[in-house]
């Protein structure tokens, strides 16, 4: 917490302490006291440090900032750049600064919101570039300087000025059409007085100036945007209409451009309708299909179609698009061409109607091979793939086979002999082997087939047990209160007697 300032040996203490700027920036609420400023300036005039903390207080008051100024030393560079940006510096004392040697001083007073015309006009032709940006943005520049500045020949200066929040209208018109790209884009990216400018630049048809309107983090008038879609330049009107939103006459517009462009960006758009995905679909452009294949959005009905039109880029997309309705996927399925229902193969969404209709409703092994090197489990494969798969080359797909519930009695002889253990592993776990077949495997040279056989022979045993304890009677349950109470009319009985 900073000490309150009391008399002058007090703030000479804190300066020392914090140093100049902290002790700034610590006493501008609430002031320090008149008394205090002019006690330390009296003490402390022939000392920098102090003079520098005076110069850079806001709240100095006019006649010590003039006193000091008006005794400075040219060389003294600190402390004539925080007169310079001090607002309760006089007029005069800012007149002798206006060409003041040292670069940092003048771009401070160029920068003071309290310069008389007098100054403007004399800063305005200042040689250096970084004084003449300062200026330009300076909030109390007078309109006609504006002008002066927007054909200054350093762009720095013209960019300074184009981020004026009271840019005039005409010079704003001016820098828009500038041939430096940045200051351009300065002055149209940052304009916020009139709307009405930023609908003229929008008709104009200039494509610089239009995609740098959509480029605005500030908001842009809605009429401005649809004019901007009725841009002869693809990429604005585009742009436009993803910002305003798409409706019926604007779909119906894009789906017939001639621009592809346009008819892409249309088939990437959400919640399309389905009579424009009907048209889209049928577009002449491969690219165009494809987009609207890979959209997430796509109706089941065009899905089938785009199934049923056998194109091959839309059916590619449409296998990896993972909002393909299961329909659809069943369609997929059953597509001639191998490529594409290995892209169905690999989907992390399959049911086990897709598998059944992967495995046993193609004629090729492509699809199964790959099935089978990803370590699906499938059992219901069909007699008839099952005798295909077990002669082929490949012992993962041999083993893929040993595990089908319906291999024949031949084909599983045929797999208990089988050269590779990873084959003859999984056919020791199928249920459907017949006892004769596991004592065979129990007796495996390999250890993990003999561990396969001891399991699937104990999970038999298992079974069997539960199915011979389900099938006995039940026998009866005399409960101790139906004892007690026999007990209890026998001695009554006997007593009775």
């Amino acid at each position: 917490m900073v000490q309150a300032i009391e008399n002058c040996q007090d703030l000479v203490a804190q300066i020392d302490t914090l140093g100049v700027a902290a002790t700034v920036k610590a006493h501008r609420k609430p002031p320090l006291m008149s008394r205090i400023l002019r006690e330390l300036y009296e003490l402390y005039h022939d000392q920098d440090r102090y003079l520098a903390f005076l110069a850079h207080y806001p709240l100095i008051p006019s006649d010590l900032a003039d006193q000091i100024a008006s005794q400075l030393d040219p060389e003294k560079v600190e402390i004539a750049s925080g007169l310079a940006g001090n607002p309760r510096c006089p007029q005069q004392a800012l007149n002798r600064l206006v060409h003041h040697p040292a670069i940092v001083v003048r771009q401070a007073l160029a920068a003071n919101p309290n310069l008389t015309p007098k100054e403007f006009q004399a800063m305005v032709e200042d040689e250096n570039t970084f004084v003449r940006a300062a200026l330009a943005q300076n909030s109390s520049l007078p309109n006609p300087l504006q002008f002066l500045l927007a054909d200054d020949p350093a762009s720095a200066v013209r960019i300074a000025l184009s981020t004026r929040k009271n840019l005039d209208l005409d010079v704003a018109l001016q820098l828009a059409q500038s041939q430096h790209s940045l200051v351009s884009a300065a002055v149209i990216l940052n304009y916020t007085l009139d709307d009405e400018l930023l609908q003229l630049w929008a008709e104009q048809d200039q494509a610089k100036q239009q995609l740098l309107l959509l480029k605005r983090q500030k908001s842009v008038p809605m009429t401005a945007l649809q004019s901007l879609g009725f841009s002869p330049h693809g990429l604005v009107a585009r742009t436009a209409f993803q910002r305003s939103g798409l409706n019926g006459p604007t779909m119906l517009y894009l789906s017939q451009s001639q621009d592809t462009r346009d008819r892409i960006f249309l088939a990437e758009q959400s919640d399309l309708p389905a009579s424009i995905q009907r048209r889209l679909a049928q577009d002449s452009a491969e690219r165009v299909r494809r987009r609207l294949a890979a959209n997430h959005s796509i109706h089941e009905s065009i899905a089938l179609h785009i199934v049923a039109s056998n194109d091959l880029g839309a059916c590619r997309a449409l296998a990896k698009n993972p909002a393909t309705s299961d329909r659809a996927l069943r369609a997929l399925c059953q597509h001639p061409d191998d490529g594409i229902a290995l892209l169905i193969a690999y989907r992390d969404d399959l049911q086990p109607e897709h598998l059944d209709l992967l495995i046993n409703h193609r004629s090729s092994c492509c699809v199964v091979e790959h099935l089978a090197y990803q370590g699906i489990s499938y059992l219901a494969t069909s007699a008839e793939k099952t005798e295909q798969l077990t002669k082929h080359a490949s012992p993962t797909v041999r083993a893929f086979a040993a595990q089908a519930a319906n291999i024949s009695a031949a084909n599983r002889n045929q797999l208990m002999h089988d050269p590779s253990a990873q084959v003859r592993k999984q056919l020791a776990l199928n249920p459907q082997l017949s006892e004769h077949q596991l004592r065979g495997l129990r007796n495996d040279s390999e250890r993990e087939v003999v561990f396969a056989a001891e399991s699937n022979f104990a999970a038999r045993i298992r079974q069997q047990s539960q199915a011979e304890a389900n099938a006995q009677p039940a026998v009866p349950v005399t409960s101790s209160a139906t004892r007690k109470s026999a007990l209890f009319n026998t001695i009554t009985s006997f007593f009775s007697d």
